[in-house]
């Protein structure tokens, strides 16, 4: 198994962008996002997050949120939209 390529955090800005995301990148963004920046469906992360898997989020009120350090750690750890 080859070692994936991390997307710099200025790709990663402009993938988000070009999705027509708005995100500072130690700011909280929707589950949306975090599905487009993963990438995987915003179903599967709802799926994740009853079964205690996926990225770390926040749930301080009715709305996940989600911070591009923790999906992008995530990332790194080596998981993926399987």
């Amino acid at each position: 198994m080859t070692a994936r390529a991390l997307p710099t955090v200025e790709e990663v800005r402009e993938r988000l962008e070009a999705g027509g995301h708005y995100v500072t990148m130690d700011g909280p963004v929707t589950e949306q996002t975090a599905a487009t920046l993963i990438p995987c469906p915003a179903s599967r992360l709802r799926r994740w997050r009853l079964e205690g898997k996926g990225p770390r989020f926040y749930q301080p009120a009715k709305t996940p949120w989600y911070y591009v350090g923790d999906v992008l750690a995530w990332i790194e750890g080596g998981e993926s939209c399987r």
